[in-house]
């Protein structure tokens, strides 16, 4: 289904513009992905453009997770894909903590790599979405494509947010501090299996390496230790050595 065709029955709702609609369709269209993983929903607009990329494939799956708030949200995601004829596509999940409970699920049903990509887009701190990364990466295969959404968002400029007793009773560095850009700048970029990292429109992207880079990284990790134990341990006795010979 064409971004212009759900358009029509999502515009102005929350929280995906038109550009981001088109931006998120071609990913999932140029790299084939198929297998789909979106933490965060809400009213399920991005989960519908997901969906219509993957109709437009004529294959794929979407599952998604919120928490149980997100069902009472008018209109819900049920709603939205029941009314585009996309909810084949997708498997929702209304958690009554956090996505990170259901990603808990997931390993312990299959921990082998299975996501193509993963849209993270869900609780916007550093808590949470640190953790979900590490999380996501062991389901992420090789090749698959991670994007965090609002990458400078603060609690202290959310307008749904920012009055409320929970913001109020946060240190003000937490409240200030862009915590999902934490999450890209301190771990998603310094971790050995991701690259082609590109920020735009609000969006940080990063893409697992192939396979073949980590059978690289391995050799990488091993040439490094032998050169700390091995030449290391060498230049010490060569010092001792030379201390009794004196």
């Amino acid at each position: 289904m064409k971004v212009d065709e759900i358009r029509a029955k999502v515009e102005g709702l929350p929280h995906m513009s038109l550009a981001q609609a088109r931006a998120i369709t071609d990913v999932i269209l140029e790299n084939r992905f198929q297998n789909i993983l979106e933490l965060g929903f809400r009213h399920g607009v991005s989960t519908c453009y997901m969906a219509g990329a993957l109709d437009e494939l004529g294959t794929g799956h979407v599952t998604t997770i919120d928490r149980l708030s997100a069902r009472e949200a008018k209109p819900n995601i049920d709603h939205l894909l029941g009314d585009l004829g996309l909810a084949r596509y997708v498997t929702v999940f209304y958690e009554p903590t956090s996505y990170i409970w259901r990603l808990m699920k997931m390993l312990e049903e299959d921990p082998s790599p299975r996501l193509d990509f993963c849209y993270i887009d869900g609780a916007h701190n550093w808590f949470t979405d640190g953790f979900a990364f590490f999380l996501v990466d062991r389901l992420l295969k090789p090749g698959g494509m991670i994007i965090l959404d609002d990458l400078d968002w603060t609690y202290e400029s959310s307008p749904t947010l920012r009055h409320t007793e929970k913001v109020a009773r946060m240190p003000q560095e937490e409240k200030s501090t862009p915590q999902v850009r934490r999450v890209y700048e301190l771990l998603v970029k310094p971790h050995p299996a991701y690259g082609e990292f590109m920020e735009k429109g609000g969006w940080a992207y990063a893409r697992k390496r192939s396979a073949g880079f980590e059978g690289q990284c391995d050799e990488v990790r091993k040439a490094v230790i032998y050169q700390r134990h091995y030449v290391g341990l060498g230049a010490v006795i060569l010092k001792l050595l030379s201390r009794v010979t004196k």
